[in-house]
């Protein structure tokens, strides 16, 4: 059920002759050509604004044609991420050859890239991460390593007591899989939310990548996670936001896409992100969605007051008050104050502590080896065990 829809126009005239280089990324976002002044700053600052929303190969395409030069400069970009997506084709063949008949899927990267890009196969990603119910992460694992795969995970990491939701692993032909048994990386962040891998599993569906057929996410999965991973990542990146704002407008199911945020307890980052993908893109959505998912006039006050002060587009730097929003958000207005306030004080603290400790001798980080393997994947086993 689509429901009546809400739209937005974005940034007007005003702001695009007060921010020339946010409203060009905004517009390489929306896959139209951007209109830049010819001075030279602008143009440099471009470059490096499409680069840290990780656009540039988008920028490239759009370019081409009218602005040759421009688009010269992030040719490099789009070679490396054609380079990459046809790479995770023949990875993902491999995948499905060595994990057989286990269940399992690839999630964000390749599958977005493919089907919720404006230039298909285009968008950037570093690896390829992949899902397998955690029951079945030791087999998944000694299938991959006996087919030539490598850990190169670091021995503390993998002893780490809360257990990360992942594995790292490297194919024999360099290309860096995250091996997922829970789509929530540390142990403290899964407490909050209700995301069952056997139940994604069971709702997946196949695709083809680069030529490679493979398993992913249902349509509803896709858009609830690629909105809870932005959220907890900070949704401060371009990047993000469009990949929830194609997504979203290939949905069909809106109430399906409200039942999972509400049963992963999601409802709060679902809407932040898709608030912030239709304030600056017009994604289209339904009218009463903030109503189904729960969020509160102060939620959305709060959340809303931030980008309207710090849009997105305007970020240039990992470090900003929307990214530590996004990291924050709550059921409420009130709670994510809270939440915020606290991060803030973690976050100074921590950066006093790295301070501190810079005075002595680096830290030695042990690879991985097989003892620390084995205490991981027994450390899942064990959640797994536990009622």
């Amino acid at each position: 059920m689509a429901g009546s829809m809400r739209t937005s126009t974005g940034d007007g005239e005003a702001a695009r002759r007060r921010h020339p280089i946010s409203a060009a990324v905004v517009a390489v976002c929306r896959a139209t050509t951007p209109s830049l002044p010819a001075t030279e700053p602008v143009r440099r600052g471009f470059v490096d604004a499409v680069r840290h929303h990780r656009v540039a190969p988008l920028a490239h395409v759009l370019l081409r044609d009218d602005d040759p030069d421009l688009a010269a400069v992030l040719k490099v970009d789009r070679d490396a991420a054609m380079i990459r997506h046809l790479t995770a084709g023949v990875v993902l063949g491999q995948l499905s050859t060595s994990l057989g008949e286990l269940p399992w899927a690839t999630v964000k990267g390749p599958v977005l890239s493919e089907y919720a890009h404006p230039a298909p196969g285009l968008r950037t990603y570093t690896d390829v991460d992949v899902l397998v119910a955690p029951g079945e992460l030791r087999t998944a694992a000694r299938r991959l390593l006996d087919a030539g795969w490598q850990v190169i995970d670091f021995r503390d990491m993998l002893c780490n007591v809360e257990t990360p939701g992942e594995m790292h692993l490297v194919s024999p032909a360099g290309v860096l899989v995250d091996l997922h048994w829970s789509l929530i990386n540390m142990s403290p962040t899964r407490r909050r939310f209700s995301v069952d891998t056997e139940q994604l599993l069971g709702r997946r569906r196949t695709v083809s990548v680069a030529g490679s057929a493979t398993w992913t996410l249902d349509a509803a999965d896709s858009l609830v996670h690629v909105c809870l991973h932005a959220a907890l990542t900070g949704a401060h990146k371009m990047i993000w936001l469009l990949d929830a704002d194609q997504l979203a407008r290939r949905t069909e199911r809106w109430d399906d896409v409200v039942d999972r945020a509400l049963a992963w307890g999601a409802g709060p980052a679902v809407a932040l992100v898709l608030a912030r993908a239709r304030a600056v893109l017009g994604t289209p959505l339904p009218a009463d969605l903030d109503r189904r998912l729960g969020i509160s006039t102060g939620f959305r006050l709060v959340t809303a007051t931030v980008d309207r002060l710090r849009p997105v587009p305007r970020l240039r730097r990992d470090a900003s008050i929307p990214r530590l929003v996004a990291r924050s958000v709550r059921s409420t207005g009130g709670r994510t104050l809270t939440t915020l306030g606290t991060r803030s004080l973690r976050g100074l603290t921590d950066r006093l502590r790295v301070t501190g400790a810079r005075s002595g001798p680096p830290a030695v980080r042990e690879p991985a080896d097989g003892e620390a393997v084995e205490k991981y994947l027994s450390a899942v086993e064990a959640q797994v065990a536990t009622p």
